[in-house]
C-alpha cells in the first residue's frame, strides 16, 4: 500500500513536469485551437518518442502481447500496458544506432501516465484494447495513409471517433485538433 502511493505521487510529479514543459513552449499563445491541439499532441509524442516509431512497428509490439486477437472491448491493467509500451520502446532502441539511444524507462512512464490520463481519468487502472491501439495508432509517427490502412481499426469508424477525442483531454485542448494532428 506505502508502495502505490509512492508511485502514485510519482506519477503525479511525472505528469506535472510534463505539463510544465508544455507550458514553457507556450503553445497556448496558438490561436487557432485545432493548431494549439495538434502542437500539445506533437508536444507529448516528441517527449514520449513515439516520433520514431512507425505503425508497423505498434502493430508488432500488439501481436507480440497478444493484443491482435482480443475483444476490443475488453479491459488491459496497467501492467498489461507498460509490457505493451516496454516492448515498444525495447525495440525501438534495438533498431536505434548506439549514438541515438532513448531512455526507455522514462519513456514508458511519460506515455503510460498521458494514456491514463486521456482514458482512465477516475484512475480504475484499466483502459480497453481498443482505446490502446487507437491512442497507439494515433500518436505513432508515420504516413497517415498507413495508419489509416492498417487494421487497427477493426470495429468501426464510429468507435474509433468515439475515442479519439479522449485524447487532447490532458493537455487541456479541443478534440477537433486531432485531425489537423493528424495531418502534421
Amino acid at each position: 500500500m506505502i508502495e502505490d502511493s509512492g508511485k502514485r505521487g510519482n506519477t503525479m510529479a511525472e505528469r506535472r513536469q510534463l505539463f510544465a514543459e508544455m507550458r514553457a513552449q507556450d503553445l497556448d499563445r496558438i490561436r487557432l485551437s485545432t493548431y494549439r491541439t495538434a502542437c500539445k499532441l506533437r508536444f507529448v509524442q516528441k517527449k514520449c518518442n513515439l516520433h520514431l516509431v512507425d505503425i508497423w512497428n505498434v502493430i508488432e509490439a500488439l501481436r507480440e502481447n497478444a493484443l491482435n486477437n482480443l475483444d476490443p472491448n475488453i479491459e488491459l491493467s496497467v501492467a498489461r500496458l507498460e509490457a505493451v509500451l516496454s516492448t515498444i520502446f525495447y525495440q525501438l532502441n534495438k533498431r536505434m544506432p548506439t549514438t541515438h539511444q532513448i531512455q526507455v524507462e522514462q519513456s514508458i512512464s511519460l506515455l503510460l501516465n498521458f494514456l491514463l490520463a486521456a482514458f482512465d481519468p477516475e484512475g480504475h487502472g484499466k483502459i480497453s484494447v481498443f482505446a490502446v491501439k487507437m491512442a497507439l495508432a494515433t500518436l505513432c509517427g508515420g504516413k497517415i495513409m498507413d495508419k489509416l490502412r492498417c487494421k487497427l481499426f477493426w470495429v468501426s469508424l464510429f468507435a474509433y471517433a468515439s475515442r479519439v477525442p479522449h485524447l487532447p483531454f490532458p493537455i487541456s485542448a479541443c478534440p477537433a485538433a486531432i485531425l489537423t494532428f493528424l495531418i502534421l
